[in-house]
């Protein structure tokens, strides 16, 4: 067990380095170039990878609208402006998009293509679409919604109104 140690310690290294460093060599001095660029690259990299420090807190941003004091008529305010600004973005995607549909179709008739079939076809599986949609969020408001008599007749009356 002692040779093993007297092989592998570090003084026993040092004197094995010395003998050979100082051997005469041509390859000496390549040799010693090639170890110290390698030595340089592995340290260089190991520098490049960064994370000298710990990372930034993440920055949290507070909803205007989860603020305190707030009244019940406030908070409906919110939602119906919310509501409206987002049906108003989803109809002009959807003029947007019926544009872009209408230009395909005027190409369509210009090269003598059929694009009325077409047409119809894309519009009924649109259709089919949101309803399936619709079908989804109702079911999962009807899951998770407690009976509410006042929103069941705001409902009511927002439907009958729909021409």
């Amino acid at each position: 067990m002692r040779a093993f140690f007297r092989n592998v310690s570090p003084r026993r290294a040092i004197v094995d380095f010395w003998q050979v460093f100082t051997a005469p060599s041509e390859y000496r001095r390549v040799g010693l170039l090639m170890a110290a660029a390698v030595t340089g690259t592995i340290f260089y990299a190991m520098a490049m990878e960064g994370g000298t420090a710990l990372p930034r807190p993440p920055e949290i941003i507070y909803f205007p609208s989860f603020l305190e004091g707030r009244s019940d008529a406030e908070i409906l305010a919110e939602n119906k402006a919310a509501t409206a600004k987002a049906k108003a973005e989803e109809a002009e995607e959807e003029a947007r998009q019926e544009r872009i549909r209408q230009m395909y179709k005027a190409v369509g008739d210009a090269t003598g293509v059929e694009t009325k079939r077409a047409y119809e076809e894309g519009k009924a599986e649109r259709e089919a679409w949101r309803k399936k949609v619709e079908a989804a969020r109702k079911e999962v408001l009807d899951k998770h919604m407690v009976d509410n008599p006042v929103y069941d007749a705001e409902m009511k009356k927002a439907q009958t109104e729909k021409p």
